[in-house]
């Protein structure tokens, strides 16, 4: 949908919702077509069973929200909304927005593809210094296919570089880095190294990952104003930014991240 008035009414949800689970109308139990929605469940007249879709989610099997308003909480999320324009929108809380954007980030796929080609490979710390509450994320990208892949690590060291590197990267490819001395021993892992000296101003190998960075930063910003995000959901948020970039898809329309979400701790 390409916006919040495209959603259809809330039975036209509920009955793509329950199509989207079963792949279509008919009666889980006894498959046989006619059944009968209500708002809070399904009816079938033939079994005289009384069921509920989203009892079969492991996303939604708890939830309280209509399902114009899952789609719609979805779509807000796609489309980066900020926390408060969401409340306004659906007249939630504040706690259960956040909720549901860290139930949405776990039930993404687990991403695992390895990069290819030129990569470019930085580090760099989210969270408030003055709080001393920051942790250190490296990331990958490919200029050229948009693939990335981002981790949390300890510390800046030539253990941890050189672990995410041989995880995340095909040997053989041309790994484009800052002046870290902890990337030194790549040619002899099998890589191309080239570097630059971010010191002197110079970012021209690593334009990519700094983008990178910088968008990831300023959507945060945006969304929880200010960079106030619990830490704790930072591992989720990099899942989220991995799947934005290497599956898109997802984040097209809310049928495509929810049969996937589904389909993820479904049965």
């Amino acid at each position: 949908m390409k916006s919040l008035t495209d959603i259809p009414s809330e039975y036209k949800c509920h009955l793509n919702f329950y199509r989207m689970i079963w792949g279509d109308l008919a009666c889980k139990h006894c498959s046989r077509k006619g059944i009968l929605f209500r708002k809070n469940y399904e009816y079938c007249p033939h079994c005289k069973r009384k069921f509920s879709v989203k009892s079969n989610t492991t996303l939604f099997k708890f939830c309280n929200l209509t399902y114009r308003q899952i789609y719609a909480l979805v779509w807000c999320w796609q489309h980066k909304c900020s926390i408060g324009k969401i409340k306004n929108i659906l007249g939630l809380s504040y706690p259960t927005i956040t909720l549901w954007l860290r139930r949405f980030r776990k039930a993404l796929p687990k991403v695992k593809n390895i990069l290819d080609g030129n990569t470019e490979v930085d580090g760099s710390f989210f969270g408030r210094r003055k709080f001393r509450s920051q942790k250190l994320v490296i990331g990958a990208i490919n200029p050229k296919t948009k693939q990335i892949r981002l981790k949390i690590i300890p510390k800046r060291s030539r253990k941890q570089a050189g672990q995410f590197i041989a995880q995340t990267i095909k040997v053989g490819s041309a790994v484009l880095t800052d002046g870290f001395t902890g990337y030194n021993e790549l040619p002899l892992l099998g890589y191309k190294w080239d570097t630059c000296d971010h010191s002197t101003g110079f970012f021209g190998p690593t334009n990519h990952i700094e983008n990178l960075w910088s968008v990831i930063k300023r959507t945060l910003r945006y969304i929880y104003r200010d960079l106030t995000f619990n830490l704790k959901d930072l591992e989720l948020i990099l899942k989220e930014y991995e799947n934005r970039y290497n599956n898109p898809n997802l984040f097209y329309d809310e049928d495509n991240y929810l049969k996937t979400a589904c389909s993820e701790f479904f049965r």
